[in-house]
């Protein structure tokens, strides 16, 4: 990877965890699901609000580094409009991709989850990316 591509992901996440997206509690949410990276400390409560199988809002409450908060707000972004299965869907792929390191992340150009591409090359902050999505495959199997 080029030193402008490590600077632009670099900076995506910055952005995101400094100023994170749907940060905040939903109302009376359809689903929801709060997990503890027990070894590091992150915690992340995730909140979703659907129409029918639809993601109408997704918002999440967190303590945790700037790589979670990064990977949440990016992750709230992503899934409204998407039906719960496509979400739970690529949820499962995304993970799977960041536990084989020669798997790229399944991602649309120009999706800023490409920033969390750099993260696959420090094993042990894996699980700081990981963390809202498997939030979300929880939340999704907890309806309210």
């Amino acid at each position: 990877m080029n030193s402008d591509l490590k600077a632009l992901y670099r900076d995506t996440l910055l952005k995101h965890s400094r100023d994170p997206r749907n940060r905040g509690e939903i109302e009376d949410p359809d689903h929801s699901a709060c997990l503890k990276n027990p070894l590091c400390g992150d915690q992340i409560t995730l909140y979703i609000a659907t129409r029918g199988d639809r993601i109408e809002s997704a918002r999440f409450e967190a303590q945790c580094c700037s790589i979670c908060m990064a990977s949440a707000s990016m992750l709230t972004f992503r899934v409204e409009g998407m039906t719960l299965g496509e979400s739970d869907a690529f949820a499962a792929t995304l993970a799977e991709a960041f536990n084989q390191a020669n798997t790229p992340l399944p991602l649309l150009e120009n999706d800023e989850l490409h920033a969390l591409e750099g993260v696959k090359s420090f094993p042990s902050r894996i699980r700081c990316a990981t963390l809202p999505w498997e939030a979300l495959r929880e939340a999704i199997s907890n309806k309210q």
